[in-house]
């Protein structure tokens, strides 16, 4: 099978090797379609994201999805001919964060794309079958591709327990920035701002939902004033320096902030004096727990608009071609995809 693998920085080799073995929990997935996410983009620019650094060359991407070729002998769930979007994190299901049903902050959690794991850039792979969500006909696999993505937005959505009518600020309007948005309209928000330099983007968050939207210079202010002293939930999701001090200052005394963006340098710096004002409460999002299901689900009534995100696509022999637009982030790309076959 064909195998594209990141050498080191800007060097991408396709190379011809073994199709996996499959055990008897699993199943063999012909790969359908990549999405090249900002990680994806760090490793590719960087050879690195903050420890995690690329050693040994290896294959990338995690948001994917795809056919199943193969069963293993204990899976009943699935069949040959299934579409499935893919869970990319296998937890051990033994440390004491899966054991609390923590399963996304698992430490032993062997995660497509992270070295010294090889991610989903090749023509086939084999993972437990459990992980493997089945999608309808309603969905093409370019859009089940985004189901890893749009289930952070929710998840994110999620950790902040809508009650309705909350007024939110989303800073970034990429992928992630539009995923949250999407689940915070299905979740009863009242207004919805969001920000982002790029029009395209602005332009997209306008039609999903979003009542305003602002480029970022200013933009605090004006978020300030229009809801009379702040939003109730900010949601961080560019890992822009700029954005995460933003936090502070859009949202109310004891305003709600969700850091989902990952900074390009190891450290997030918030306002110090603002955030001892307003007392603000802050958490962290790492990825996504439990909610692909509904995810999937999601999209497919309607709720989410995951065709929406996937604004590129790429042949599997121009998938360098796709990571240098992510990386620019031109043509009004959110997420450029790989169509591996």
């Amino acid at each position: 099978m064909k195998v594209l693998r990141l050498h080191k920085p800007f060097d991408m080799q396709f190379s011809d090797e073994p199709i996996p073995e499959i055990a008897p929990d699993e199943v063999l997935i012909r790969v359908g379609s990549v999405g090249v996410c900002a990680s994806d983009v760090h490793y590719y620019r960087e050879g690195r994201i903050g420890d995690q650094v690329v050693t040994a060359p290896i294959a990338m991407g995690h948001e994917f999805s795809g056919t199943v070729v193969k069963v293993g002998e204990r899976v009943k769930s699935l069949k040959e001919g299934m579409r499935v979007a893919v869970e990319p994190g296998k937890p051990c299901k033994q440390c004491p964060a899966c054991i609390q049903g923590y399963t996304n902050l698992c430490p032993n959690v062997i995660f497509f794309g992270t070295p010294p794991v090889d991610g989903c850039l090749k023509e086939y792979v084999a993972w437990p079958a459990e992980l493997c969500i089945p999608v309808s006909d309603k969905m093409s696999l370019d859009e089940a591709a985004m189901i890893e993505p749009i289930a952070v937005g929710v998840y994110a959505v999620e950790m902040m327990e809508f009650t309705g009518g909350e007024k939110v600020a989303i800073l970034g309007a990429g992928a992630i920035g539009l995923s949250v948005l999407q689940a915070a309209c299905a979740a009863g928000a009242g207004k919805l701002y969001i920000t982002d330099p790029i029009k395209e983007r602005r332009d997209v968050a306008a039609k999903l939902g979003a009542d305003i939207v602002l480029e970022p210079g200013g933009s605090t202010e004006n978020i300030v004033e229009e809801t009379d002293g702040g939003v109730d939930i900010a949601f961080e999701c560019a890992g822009m320096p700029e954005s995460i001090r933003q936090t502070t200052e859009v949202i109310r005394p004891r305003g709600r902030i969700a850091i989902v963006g990952i900074p390009e340098e190891d450290s997030y710096v918030f306002h110090g004096s603002l955030s001892r004002k307003r007392e603000a409460n802050v958490q962290f999002v790492r990825r996504s727990r439990g909610v692909s299901e509904k995810s999937v689900k999601m999209v497919e009534d309607g709720d989410i608009d995951a065709a929406s995100l996937a604004t590129h696509c790429f042949p599997f022999d121009q998938a360098e071609d796709a990571f240098k637009l992510a990386m620019e982030k031109t043509g009004g790309v959110i997420r450029a995809v790989i169509r591996v076959s």
